[in-house]
């Protein structure tokens, strides 16, 4: 390994051989212990004061395994704290006003766990400055958001990957982190939101 933690070839015990796409996992135990050891150390140390070097130790491989996997911290970040399951679809029960909370409150967990409001700032940062990364962001957030969607035809506008609704649940979600990391994201919170959305609802 050289100096800045790449490859320079030689594979760490753990690690299958042969040829594999970049950023795809190699070993899924491997990953699994990297993304455990990630979330685990962004409570223990914040997300600036993180290393990849950090994550190896934690998860008993090296950085060069990391690299292999996730371009850098922003990336390997995003995946660990951020979930990559869908928002499922309200039912459709008629009643508006409880499809539309079942969606903010399933936000809320998306982004209210600890490992979520440690990273968010720096993260977000991060990110930004990667295009790469921001684009895997946001394809990741417009999978995520997509019930939003479909449940109540919010077309997107022009080019934008998110419908309005989205952007702005999960929007005001993130924005409340950002400006207050202690901030609640609690029942009051959806009640709030929901009642902010109902009311303007055709």
């Amino acid at each position: 390994m050289t100096a800045d933690g790449r490859s320079n070839g030689k594979r760490s015990a753990g690690e299958t051989s042969g040829p594999s796409a970049p950023g795809r996992p190699r070993d899924g135990r491997i990953d699994a212990a990297i993304i455990a050891a990630t979330r685990e150390l962004i409570l223990e140390t914040g997300y600036s004061a993180l290393s990849l070097s950090a994550i190896a130790a934690r998860a008993g491989t090296t950085t060069a395994a990391i690299y292999r996997r996730w371009s850098g911290k922003a990336q390997l970040v995003h995946e660990a704290v951020l979930s990559a399951e869908e928002i499922p679809t309200p039912d459709g029960s008629g009643d508006i006003r409880a499809d539309i909370r079942a969606l903010i409150e399933t936000v809320r967990e998306m982004f209210d766990s600890p490992e979520v409001r440690l990273a968010l700032p720096g993260l977000i940062a991060d990110t930004v400055a990667d295009p790469q990364v921001h684009t895997m962001m946001i394809e990741r957030l417009a999978g995520n958001l997509a019930a939003f969607e479909s449940r109540f035809g919010q077309e997107r506008r022009g080019d934008d990957e998110l419908p309005m609704l989205a952007e702005v649940v999960a929007g005001t979600a993130i924005f409340r982190i950002l400006i207050r990391n202690d901030a609640a994201l609690d029942d009051t919170w959806v009640d709030e939101m929901t009642q902010l959305i109902t009311e303007r609802w055709p």
